[in-house]
């Protein structure tokens, strides 16, 4: 299931502790029961981080098969394989949790997103994101029912980052649930994200846990 060249996020400390860190980094090579990895890269520095021997993580991948896998991990030393590397424990195949796409992990967005229909007709709407995740986004709005249940679309939004830049996306969906507005509420609408490339994936699970730590460590979350 790992392969030379994948790209791994580790996660170090607990979901809900505000000292959780995330890195990335990709897979030199391996063995049985050892990884072998490019030094990670602290994802709120964006500097190389410094790993000490018995480190627990876990670590999270998307497969060749397109589903997203972790596993507990632990730093076991560093070696040199024509480059310095970290050296993790990996468990075994059979030892990977597979996560399916309902249990990604949401986290709270406010920000502007365009759907527009994939059909003839061309349909815009415009909502406001409550939520998002790897797997998809929910959002409200208050102009007229545009879509239905099962309707494909094209999200187009921006995420922002720490730094205040914006990283562009357009992403395929379908939409899995939808109400209409009424005089005293607004209209809800979720959206399950489709045919998603391997490396935007890897790019929307960093920035959802990214912002889980961002949400936490100011007391929202």
């Amino acid at each position: 299931m790992i392969k030379a060249g994948m790209r791994l996020t580790l996660e170090s400390g607990h979901r809900e502790s505000t000292l959780q860190q995330t890195y990335r980094c990709k897979v030199v090579e391996f063995t049985e029961d050892v990884i072998y990895i490019s030094y990670p890269l602290n994802e709120e520095t964006q500097r190389s981080a410094f790993l000490l021997k018995g480190t627990k993580l876990l670590a999270t991948f998307i497969g060749y098969d397109q589903n997203v896998y972790t596993f507990p991990t632990e730093v076991t030393g560093r070696e040199i394989k024509g480059m310095p590397v970290v050296k993790l424990f990996y468990p075994g195949d059979t030892k990977l949790k597979s996560i399916q796409r309902r249990n990604f992990f949401r986290v709270p967005l406010t920000v502007k997103a365009v759907i527009e229909s994939e059909q003839e007709q061309q349909e815009v709407m415009e909502i406001m994101t409550k939520n998002i995740s790897a797997g998809g986004i929910a959002g409200s709005f208050h102009h007229s029912l545009l879509f239905n249940e099962k309707d494909l679309v094209v999200v187009r939004l921006s995420l922002p980052n720490r730094e205040g830049a914006l990283q562009h996306l357009e992403l395929k969906g379908e939409v899995v649930r939808i109400t209409a507005p009424t005089s005293c509420k607004v209209g809800q609408l979720s959206i399950k994200f489709m045919d998603m490339e391997k490396q935007t994936k890897e790019m929307m699970i960093r920035y959802t846990l990214k912002r889980q730590l961002d949400l936490r460590r100011k007391g929202l979350l």
